[in-house]
């Protein structure tokens, strides 16, 4: 029987080598590779596919929500395990939202990971119990995340936020506006300062909750 081949997405040393421990004492799974940053994933998903990807989509600024947006685009039949401390109880509905079906945290257990992995393969649902009571908070629970108000951003500051969302890195941004990445850096900081977030993350899940940019 074939092995499934699994890309583990992590930027922290000690992290991945525990992630790939677990995958290789598994014998029905193999960790091919390792990437460590957006680009180190995009590089690595041009020249192979995988049966399953690890990420942690938190892990900024090597990996945010643009690089779950990737691998559904251009590796639609790989499957994709969430391995992730996020706190933001928002911006996990969201990462639920884009169809992330298999989701622990890097708490759990090797087991779980296990379960994980092997509903990765079988094409089925396996979310760990943290992740289940934020789920049901949701589904029936009074503590519905509560919309940001809305502050004034310039029309400049908007036009940054819609490309972040979008998953344009820095650089990208940069050209297409015509203006320094030094100067992108500033008004993302100041954009932060306004709406009280604390991660690239916050900022796109912002963006989505306010209609800057859609799904």
């Amino acid at each position: 029987m074939k092995k499934s081949e699994v890309l583990i997405c992590e930027s922290n040393f000690l992290i991945k080598e525990g992630i790939k421990s677990v995958i290789n004492r598994n014998p029905f799974f193999e960790s091919v590779q390792e990437a460590v940053s957006h680009d180190d994933l995009e590089a690595k998903l041009n020249n192979r596919r995988y049966d399953i990807v690890t990420i942690d989509y938190a892990d900024e600024p090597n990996f945010g929500l643009e690089s779950l947006s990737f691998i559904q685009e251009i590796a639609s039949s790989t499957k994709i395990l969430v391995i992730s401390n996020e706190g933001n109880k928002r911006t996990i509905y969201d990462v639920l939202s884009r169809g992330v079906n298999n989701y622990v945290t890097k708490n759990c257990r090797d087991q779980e990971i296990y379960k994980a992995l092997d509903a990765c393969v079988n094409n089925e649902k396996y979310y760990c119990g943290k992740i289940l009571d934020i789920i049901i908070d949701k589904t029936f629970g009074d503590d519905q995340p509560e919309s940001k108000v809305t502050a004034v951003l310039t029309n400049r500051e908007i036009e940054i936020v819609k490309l972040i969302a979008q998953g344009k890195m820095a650089k990208e941004i940069s050209s297409i506006l015509n203006i320094s990445i030094h100067t992108i850096y500033t008004h993302r900081k100041n954009v932060m300062k306004k709406l009280d977030i604390s991660s690239p993350v916050e900022l796109i899940t912002y963006a989505i909750s306010q209609g800057i940019v859609s799904l």
